[in-house]
């Protein structure tokens, strides 16, 4: 196993190495040790935040048309071992980066894919959107009456519904069922009922369900975070039996206990190729600390992106674009 020990400087990333391997200081150096033995590297990435830029809405990110090109020569270049390790769904990924392939997980390590071991293929989300408008939620045609009491539609999984707040009146937006491999877990309909109040009485507040995970958007309106997640507490402290809190870039996210990043990383881990190399992990967010610890015990690196969450003091890497520009500069040191 490899002794890696990071440092918290943006600037200095001081490592104890082999003794045949230089001390590495810096993205850079990283970058130059990978190029030298990319065998022995496995490289794993947060998405928003971290490879795309933060934007208003997640359905309104922007990747540069160079993002996908370089993640896949690199990913090649490192025999298959670069995943994705994300919150967001991987059909959502896939469609970001195509054409590149995606590997990883997805949802907080709720959902896996490409990965050559067996039993870790589970993929399958399907997702209708409903607005929330002048207060009200205001259930669309598609859904049954049945569905609806007192007004509030009810949300089930594995059903997954997008409720968000604008000006825009209501809109229905449906995708594609996927195949679903494994049931989700329930959530708890007082939790939901909770959430969905919640969201009412803010204006600006945006509800997304994945499956069993609850997520509320506040970008938009993003002085109520600490409101939020005060009252995301009290929720889980009467309806939340199984769930926790975890708290992100202006999103809370209410998750099933014993899955997360961490969790999903070190599932990753025992899959060929990435079985046995040092594991880089790349993020900017509070859930991507999870992944941190497990890549650092494994004798690797746990890397910042500097952002609302982490300052640029405790950063390897000052914004998503210097990530970009750190893989395109990997992609071409691994190309001579």
């Amino acid at each position: 196993m490899f002794d890696f020990s990071l440092s918290r400087g943006a600037d200095d990333l001081s490592a104890v190495v082999p003794a045949d391997r230089p001390a590495v200081r810096s993205a850079g150096d990283l970058a130059r040790l990978i190029a030298a033995r990319p065998a022995d590297y496995a490289l794993y990435f947060d998405v928003d935040g971290t490879l795309v830029d933060i934007a208003e809405t997640p359905e309104r990110v922007t990747v540069p048309t160079d993002l996908a090109g370089d993640l896949a020569g690199v990913r090649r270049q490192l025999g298959g071992a670069v995943a994705v390790v994300t919150g967001r769904r991987l059909a959502d990924v896939e469609r970001l980066l195509a054409p590149a392939e995606v590997v990883g997980s997805g949802m907080h390590g709720l959902e896996f894919q490409g990965l050559r071991s067996p039993g870790i293929e589970i993929r399958g989300i399907e997702t209708k959107c409903i607005e929330i408008q002048n207060h009200e939620m205001r259930a669309p045609e598609a859904l049954r009456p049945d569905e609806a009491r007192h007004g509030v539609p009810q949300l089930a999984a594995p059903e997954l519904d997008l409720l968000r707040a604008d000006d825009e009146g209501p809109v229905v937006d449906s995708m594609e069922p996927r195949r679903q491999e494994r049931p989700a877990a329930q959530l708890p309909q007082g939790l939901v009922d909770g959430v969905v109040r919640l969201a009412a009485s803010i204006p600006g507040l945006r509800l997304e369900q994945k499956g069993p995970i609850l997520t509320v958007h506040y970008r938009q309106i993003p002085t109520v975070g600490a409101r939020v997640e005060a009252a995301l507490t009290v929720l889980l402290a009467d309806h939340g039996d199984g769930y926790h809190l975890k708290p992100g870039r202006a999103v809370a996210e209410l998750i099933p206990d014993g899955t997360s990043k961490g969790t999903a990383i070190a599932r990753i881990m025992t899959a060929k190729p990435f079985a046995g190399r040092c594991p880089i992990m790349i993020g900017d967010e509070h859930a991507d600390e999870d992944a941190f610890a497990v890549a650092r015990a494994a004798g690797g690196f746990g890397l910042a992106v500097a952002g609302e969450h982490f300052g640029a003091a405790g950063a390897a890497f000052h914004s998503a674009a210097h990530v970009r520009s750190w893989i395109a500069d990997l992609h071409a040191g691994l190309a001579q």
